[in-house]
Order: C-alpha cells, then sequence, then structure tokens
C-alpha cells in the first residue's frame, strides 16, 4: 500500500483565477503601457526604462492573442508573466515616488504586491491543487494557504469514484470532485488507507473511555 495518495481536484476558487488570468494580464498590461507612454511625453524621464515598458506590455499583450487555452495549457508561461508584470510596477511605483508623485507611485506599489499575490496562488496551484492523503493526516488547498487537518481531528473520509467528502469532529464538511476518475482498485486502496488511520487515531480516546 502506498505512503500517501494524491488526489487532483477541482477547487472553485482556483478555477475563478484561471478564468480571470487573461483579463488580469489585460489590466496589468494596459498599466505598464500607459505609464510607458505617459512617461515618453515627460522631458525628464528616462527614454529607455519608457520603451522597456512598452516592449513588456507589448509581449504581455501577444500571449492573450491566442485567449486564455494557452495561459491554462502554459501555466508556466503564466505565471512567468505574473511575475514580470509584479516587478514591472514595482519599478514604476518606485520610480513615482521618486519624482515625487507619492500617491500614484503607492497606488503602482499596492498593485504590485497585489500581482505578487496572484504570482504566488499561480504557483502554488501548479503545485499543490490536490488532496494530499497521509499518514500524518490530509492537507487540502486553501486560496491564502495549504489547509492540513491531523487524523484526529477528522472524524470519517469517503471517497468516492468522481469525488471525495471529509467530516471532521468540529461539524465541518469538505467536498471535492476529483479531475480524474478513480479505479476500483485506488478507491478501495484509498478507503481502507483511510480507516486504518482515522481508527488509529481514535484509539487512545476509545481505550481512556473503557
Amino acid at each position: 500500500m502506498p505512503a500517501q495518495y494524491l488526489l487532483p481536484i477541482i477547487y472553485p476558487p482556483f478555477e475563478l483565477l484561471k478564468k480571470s488570468a487573461g483579463i488580469l494580464h489585460f489590466i496589468g498590461a494596459s498599466v505598464i503601457l500607459i505609464n510607458g507612454l505617459h512617461a515618453l511625453q515627460q522631458h525628464e524621464a528616462d527614454k529607455l526604462s519608457c520603451w522597456l515598458q512598452v516592449i513588456i506590455a507589448a509581449e504581455i499583450y501577444l500571449i492573450l492573442i491566442p485567449g486564455k487555452s494557452l495561459l491554462v495549457a502554459s501555466p508556466g508561461l503564466n505565471v512567468f508573466f505574473r511575475i514580470i508584470e509584479s516587478l514591472t510596477l514595482m519599478g514604476i511605483g518606485f520610480a513615482l515616488i521618486s519624482y515625487g508623485h507619492v500617491i500614484s507611485g503607492w497606488m503602482h506599489s499596492l498593485l504590485s504586491l497585489g500581482y505578487l499575490f496572484l504570482f504566488y496562488r499561480e504557483w502554488r496551484m501548479m503545485c499543490s491543487e490536490s488532496v494530499n492523503i497521509r499518514h500524518t493526516g490530509i492537507s487540502i488547498p486553501n486560496f491564502i494557504m495549504e489547509m492540513e487537518i491531523t487524523w484526529p481531528e477528522i472524524k470519517s473520509i469517503i471517497p468516492g469514484y468522481q469525488s471525495i467528502f471529509i467530516e471532521t469532529f468540529r461539524n465541518k464538511r469538505i467536498h471535492f470532485q476529483l479531475r480524474k476518475n478513480l479505479k476500483i482498485e485506488e478507491l478501495q486502496q484509498i478507503d481502507e488507507f483511510c480507516r486504518q488511520h482515522i481508527m488509529s487515531a481514535q484509539l487512545p480516546d476509545l481505550e481512556y473511555t473503557y
């Protein structure tokens, strides 16, 4: 029997983020482009920096031409451009603050932090869009950070061919759709694995009650 089971799931907040990836790239590219074109009109602006912003925005627009299917099929490309957007916006923010445009600079800096958070979540999505069942407990996706649940906290786990249901002793019920249907052998192994660990975790309490 394997030491752990990794079950890819459909997590609605992640699905929403995937669907919004294109518009978020468009917003980031538009902000960068507008700032670059505006700065080109200023005599004291660094022209090389301005043109780099225009080029970066153009490259981001180019990845949007095939549509969101490219971003879904190539999550690494999506993450790569997200960090570029974040760093570029941060640079614009610092530059605006140094030129005395404090409010506009802080707005760009805050937008950069938002895109940096999106980068983190999209990168984590590539690594952990699944339920991980192992000897110490289970971990499930969460938009902020993964949630760890130990076996003593788990009341029941009911795996199915297309979904998995988890209930804790705090009356928390969690239900996920699986991306891939389980085979009969996999379902039996996971069910046996979970039952053994739930019983082992509850055994000390039963002995104490007795």
